[in-house]
């Protein structure tokens, strides 16, 4: 006959497990966190490029009388609001020879102020926010 074995806790084993958890918690919850912060921090610097992609494409190809600063501006607003729920923003509009808009180079540059989602990575970088930039420069079709 086989005889069984059986498995006995040693007293010394009792807290084992909750004190690897408090080991690891913290470094697991680091990882989280910096992946939520730099996942959030690349959808607002995409949502920045396109907001100024779209706007200097509006720029380029519209008529020689919308070439205007304010109207692309709105453009660029409206382009806001349907599509990306951010606030804040500053949007600069500059043609390279202000002279002879239907010339020469578009440039459209948006400027925000980054607020991270978690103290935590804030607390590591030492940083509260950031300001993200973009910039987008097209040739004027006319």
């Amino acid at each position: 006959m086989k005889k069984r074995r059986t498995r006995r806790r040693l007293r010394g084993e009792d807290g084992q497990a909750m004190l690897e958890f408090a080991l690891v918690l913290p470094i697991f919850l680091l990882i989280l966190c910096g992946i939520l912060d730099f996942g959030w921090l690349y959808y607002n610097q995409l949502a920045l490029n396109n907001i100024c992609r779209e706007g200097a494409r509006y720029a380029v190809v519209s008529t020689a009388e919308n070439h205007e600063t304010e109207g692309i501006l709105r453009h660029i607003e409206n382009f806001i609001e349907d599509t990306y729920p951010m606030e804040d923003i500053v949007i600069t509009v500059t043609y390279t020879k202000p002279l002879d808009p239907l010339s020469g180079d578009v440039v459209v540059a948006a400027e925000k102020e980054f607020q991270y989602l978690t103290p935590i990575i804030s607390t590591v970088t030492g940083q509260q926010s950031r300001t993200l930039t973009a910039q987008v420069v097209m040739k004027v079709e006319s």
